[in-house]
């Protein structure tokens, strides 16, 4: 009994810390935000190259799984630099009112798929088998896709997008609930997840509006 009312407070502890990272990577992509409205749309592309570049060799790599808090620091401020003309965009296209409530659903959303994992779900952990290849033919469709604007094309990636991070959402709060994970990785995991969702949710929008 002792034994498990201390790995119920390491766990809880855990947790916190996480939610701690968490917060930390959305810091990291509002700093990329802030410097993205000062970068030349020109050189996206080129971002977006060399972020497919490090997601990969963090992905299928020593060296990336070594360098990985210095891989996920990059990523997010990346992120936050592309993000920002993405925003501008929605913004313009959606409107305030249904650009926030875009992000809202979002949100929302991610909690909700995350209570399935962490309160329902007893063990998802055979969910790895079928998210990782489908994560990695999503990115190869993304990278496709900065060169293919084809609305049917990218309409595909966005549902393939929502239905890989849902589950990936899934996933992750239930290996929190079983304590299955590290602090730095789960915050840097949610803050993957909850952004993808966002950006799919308002691509969609935008797309359906259009």
């Amino acid at each position: 009994m002792n034994n498990q009312y201390y790995q119920d407070i390491s766990r809880s502890s855990s947790i916190r810390q996480a939610w701690l990272y968490f917060m930390y990577y959305w810091l990291i992509f509002a700093v990329g935000t802030f410097i993205g409205q000062f970068v030349p749309p020109a050189i996206h592309q080129t971002i977006s190259i060399v972020l497919f570049a490090v997601i990969m060799l963090s992905l299928f790599t020593k060296a990336g799984r070594k360098h990985g808090a210095l891989i996920a620091n990059i990523y997010a401020l990346a992120m936050g630099v592309l993000s920002y003309t993405a925003f501008m965009y929605y913004l313009a296209v959606l409107g305030q009112v249904a650009f926030y409530q875009n992000i809202g659903l979002a949100v929302g959303s991610f909690f909700a798929f995350g209570a399935v994992g962490y309160f329902v779900v007893k063990d998802a952990s055979n969910l790895a088998r079928i998210l990782f290849p489908a994560l990695i033919i999503l990115i190869i469709a993304s990278f496709i896709g900065i060169f293919i604007q084809m609305p049917m094309f990218q309409v595909m990636i966005t549902v393939l997008g929502l239905a890989v991070f849902y589950g990936y959402t899934i996933y992750d709060f239930n290996r929190m609930a079983r304590g299955n994970f590290t602090p730095r990785e789960m915050g840097f995991n949610l803050f993957i997840n909850l952004l993808n969702i966002i950006l799919d949710i308002l691509r969609l929008a935008s797309i359906l509006k259009d």
